[in-house]
C-alpha cells in the first residue's frame, strides 16, 4: 500500500461541511470561527469555496508547495510506518492505495470506503496526523466486522479506535519526532486502559476485547 497526496478544493470543502458536524468535538476550530463570523451557521458550500480561496490567498499558503513538503517527509518515514502497522494487526493494508488530501480546516475527516483522508495543511506533524488516520483504516479493515458480529456497538468502536492512537505513542513515537497523540477528553481512561493492556498483551485483538469487557 502506498499513499498518494493530492489538494482538491472540493475535497477541501467536503471536509470542511462534515467536520462542522464531527462526533467526537463540538467545539469549533478557529478556521470554523473566521467562517461563521463572516457568513454565519452552518456552513453552505458554495460559500465555504469562496471562503478557502480568499483564506489561502490572504494567509499566502501555497497548497502545491505545501503538499511537496508533506510528501516529502512522509516518505522517509512510510516504509517503516507500514511495516509496524502490517506486523500489529497481522495484515498488509487490503489496497493498493489510499489518498491523502489537504485541508484548509485543523479538523480532519476520513472516509474508509472512499479510501481518503485529509491532513491540515499548517499541521506541525503532519506525519503524527497521518499515522493517526492509517491507524483508523488498519482497526477497521482488521477488526471492524469481528467486533461488529461480537456485538460491540457504534458507540464502543467510535471509543475504541479513537482511544487505540494511544499506541502511537508507544510503538511509534521514535518515528514522529515530538508528535503526542492525545486524543479527544472523553477517552481518556479508554486510552490509559488500553495502554495498560497492550504493555502486557502486545496484542492488538486481545487489547480491544479486553478493554471493552
Amino acid at each position: 500500500m502506498r499513499l498518494i497526496f493530492k489538494y482538491d478544493l472540493q475535497r477541501d470543502v467536503d471536509n470542511f461541511l462534515k467536520s462542522a458536524h464531527a462526533v467526537n468535538s463540538r467545539k469549533p476550530t478557529k478556521f470554523q470561527r473566521l467562517y461563521e463570523e463572516k457568513y454565519g451557521s452552518p456552513p453552505e458550500a458554495d460559500k465555504a469555496a469562496s471562503f478557502i480561496v480568499e483564506y489561502l490567498e490572504m494567509h499566502s499558503i501555497d497548497m502545491s508547495e505545501r503538499l511537496k513538503k508533506i510528501e516529502r517527509e512522509w516518505r522517509a518515514i512510510e516504509l517503516e510506518i507500514l511495516a509496524r502497522m502490517e506486523k500489529m494487526f497481522g495484515m498488509p493494508y487490503p489496497a493498493d492505495s489510499i489518498t491523502a488530501y489537504l485541508s484548509s480546516n485543523s479538523r480532519c475527516t476520513y472516509n474508509i470506503g472512499g479510501g481518503y483522508f485529509f491532513v491540515h495543511s499548517e499541521s506541525h506533524h503532519p506525519n503524527g496526523i497521518i499515522a493517526h488516520e492509517l491507524l483508523h483504516f488498519y482497526t477497521w479493515a482488521a477488526l471492524h466486522d469481528e467486533l461488529e458480529q461480537s456485538g460491540v456497538t457504534k458507540e464502543q468502536y467510535n471509543n475504541v479506535k479513537e482511544s487505540l492512537t494511544e499506541l502511537l505513542n508507544i510503538e511509534y513515537a521514535d518515528l514522529l519526532h515530538g508528535y503526542h497523540d492525545d486524543g479527544y477528553p472523553q477517552h481518556s481512561q479508554m486510552r490509559a486502559k488500553l495502554r495498560e493492556l497492550w504493555s502486557v498483551t502486545k496484542d492488538v485483538r486481545k487489547t480491544i476485547m479486553a478493554a471493552l469487557n
